[in-house]
């Protein structure tokens, strides 16, 4: 009786700490992100997928509306570069929403239909440029290009398994494009932010 107690209170023990570790992670919001092409279900897969999988790894995602929101009241007076804020404006916008990080980037799709065996085949490729602003610094701490193909196969689970939360959309030959494009922008987020969810995983 007395080891079932020790068990018990370990297995508690463990759970707050998990929890302390998820609170310690940080409030994290996503700028309102920029696409090239790509239909509206296709852009929601992009930011549904980091937010996801940044929920994780024990992060604290803002709510995209309230965070859109902020950041549309605030644009007026930014100095946008390239469509990007400076770092003054970055850290007032962070500070405004209560974040500890900003994730922001770019989504674009290139999608096409080629001839495989007996007929077409609709194949989708999403790139994907992602930053993370920190707030404490008061810097950029993270850049990096992705590149994601709808027909990759068994080196997309080696790749990104650890950080994808949600199954890959299934997508068969033929058909619409909207499948490919949400699969290919998966496999781009995922390798986009999975070095920074790791690094930063080990710095804790």
């Amino acid at each position: 009786m007395k080891g079932l107690r020790i068990t018990a209170i370990g297995i508690a023990c463990g759970v707050l700490a998990a929890a302390a570790s998820a609170q310690g992670s940080g409030r994290v919001a996503i700028c309102p992100w920029q696409f090239n092409d790509g239909n509206v279900t296709s852009r929601t897969t992009v930011t549904d997928t980091l937010a996801k999988i940044l929920e994780r790894h024990g992060y604290s995602v803002l709510t995209q509306g309230t965070v859109e929101d902020s950041y549309h009241s605030m644009s007026h007076s930014m100095r946008l570069q390239n469509g990007i804020p400076g770092m003054d404006d970055l850290g007032r916008y962070a500070r405004s929403v209560n974040a500890d990080h900003l994730v922001y980037g770019t989504t674009s799709w290139h999608t096409r239909s080629i001839w495989v065996g007996t007929g077409p085949k609709t194949i989708s490729t999403a790139e994907v440029d992602l930053s993370v602003y920190d707030v404490g610094s008061g810097k950029i701490v993270y850049q990096r290009h992705a590149v994601g193909r709808s027909d990759e196969r068994e080196s997309v689970l080696k790749d990104i398994g650890d950080v994808l939360v949600t199954p890959l959309i299934t997508v068969v030959s033929g058909g619409p494009a909207t499948p490919r494009e949400q699969r290919a922008a998966q496999i781009a987020v995922a390798r986009a932010i999975r070095p920074w969810i790791h690094h930063d995983d080990r710095g804790r």
